[in-house]
């Protein structure tokens, strides 16, 4: 699609004022205050709960997480060669997500559920990774829908009005997602739209096409020359606060909408008018995974992420497990709830994390609420969506943190 003279002015400065940049050499030297979490009277119910295992918790907590789901990483958004636009095969892709050490990929060709109709689910079904297929919609004015948990027979054209699509999508059962929500060429603006389910929260290309101007390029090339590829994308973790700031808008309005960490994998990225066979499959999905609390089958994994029980990851930061539970307020009320549940008011909200992480608590039209380090607790007073972004930080100087980098991202607890 023939890019307009506005969506060029846009790339140029993007690339000339070096938007990205600046971010990502903020994030080296950024001090980012402590916000001590308001003191805690613990509660009846609370006491009850010490010495109570996670597994525990989990098999307490949300409707759909029961005995034997655990967390899986997913390798989501993904394109081949083989049905749209990207450099490798089906077997290709696998391998490299076999090697990545992901437990699945999300298969998101454009405009097409062909490769489900073509069995590879069944293929892969049983292994590790395996394999589940949705569908990347092109809707009117080039911008992109993910659809989700999608029949295979499934056929939609290109092209039509956001509103048509989703309609669409709803009406097999599937479930909208709004895809590449800050892409430099095709933003989405319909957010007036309705049914959308939630968005890609931090997309992978998004934050390194950001990073593609004059000014990082004199350094980043000289990383990748001495330490490789993955060393470059560690480099450009960065927050996409323009997709956190539309997430949150929609959860102040009211709007359970679900976050996800994407890739929109090619193993291709056009630099000028050249494509370069970068970032490899692998690499991408050693960068940024999605670990969802399920068991491992496309369906669970399906129910999951309707129901919010994931968070997202800079994996090439490290292995970052992220807790994220509401436990009842006092007088009881209902059980242990995860990232993605609803919780009461009056309820604690609990977030556990590497020792070292630096956890901020966040509640949609406010900002920052609470935070800690390897762990937070917080009494929810009022009602809202609250959720959980972890840091990496270099080093910590009385109330200050230098150097945080974003490393996880949890789904809201929905305070009622």
């Amino acid at each position: 699609m023939a890019s307009s003279l506005r969506t060029k002015l846009r790339i140029a400065t993007t690339v000339l004022g070096a938007r990205g940049f600046w971010d990502a050499l903020a994030g080296r030297f950024l001090w980012q205050p402590q916000i001590p979490s308001p003191p805690l009277v613990p509660t009846k119910s609370e006491t009850e709960r010490e010495g109570v295992g996670q597994s525990e918790e989990r098999a307490e907590a949300g409707g759909s997480v029961r005995g034997s789901a655990t967390w899986l990483r997913g390798a989501l958004h993904v394109h081949t060669c083989t049905y749209s636009d990207g450099a490798g095969t089906i077997e290709e892709v696998m391998d490299a997500a076999k090697a990545a050490g992901v437990d699945f990929v999300l298969l998101t060709d454009h405009n097409t559920m062909r490769p489900k109709a073509d069995g590879l689910e069944e293929r892969y079904a049983g292994q590790t990774p395996f394999l589940i297929v949705g569908d990347e919609i092109t809707v009117k004015g080039g911008a992109f829908l993910l659809a989700l948990d999608m029949p295979g027979e499934f056929e939609f054209a290109p092209g039509h009005d956001p509103q048509v699509a989703i309609d669409a999508i709803l009406a097999v059962g599937g479930l909208p997602l709004v895809s590449l929500p800050d892409d430099m060429k095709h933003p989405w603006d319909a957010w007036d739209a309705t049914g959308c389910e939630g968005l890609e929260a931090l997309n992978l290309s998004t934050v390194a096409r950001e990073h593609i101007n004059l000014l990082s390029l004199a350094w980043l090339l000289p990383l990748w020359k001495s330490k490789g590829e993955l060393a470059v994308l560690r480099a450009l973790c960065t927050r996409p606060d323009a997709s956190l700031a539309s997430w949150d808008r929609l959860l102040a309005l009211g709007k359970k909408q679900i976050g996800l960490g994407a890739l929109d994998a090619h193993a291709l990225m056009k630099i000028g008018k050249k494509k370069h066979p970068i970032p490899s499959y692998e690499n991408s999905f050693r960068a940024v995974t999605t670990h969802i609390l399920a068991t491992p089958t496309p369906a669970a994994i399906h129910a999951a992420i309707r129901a919010g029980h994931c968070y997202f990851a800079y994996d090439c930061l490290g292995e970052l497990a992220l807790e994220f539970r509401s436990l009842p307020p006092p007088g009881g009320g209902q059980g242990v709830g995860i990232m993605g549940d609803e919780a009461p008011v009056g309820a604690t909200l609990t977030a556990t994390g590497p020792e070292t992480a630096l956890l901020r608590l966040y509640k949609a039209g406010e900002g920052v609420v609470a935070a800690g380090k390897g762990t937070l607790h917080y009494r929810a007073e009022s009602p809202g969506a609250y959720r959980v972004e972890a840091y990496l930080v270099g080093a910590q100087r009385g109330p200050f943190f230098v150097g945080a980098r974003p490393w996880g991202f949890t789904n809201p607890i929905y305070v009622v």
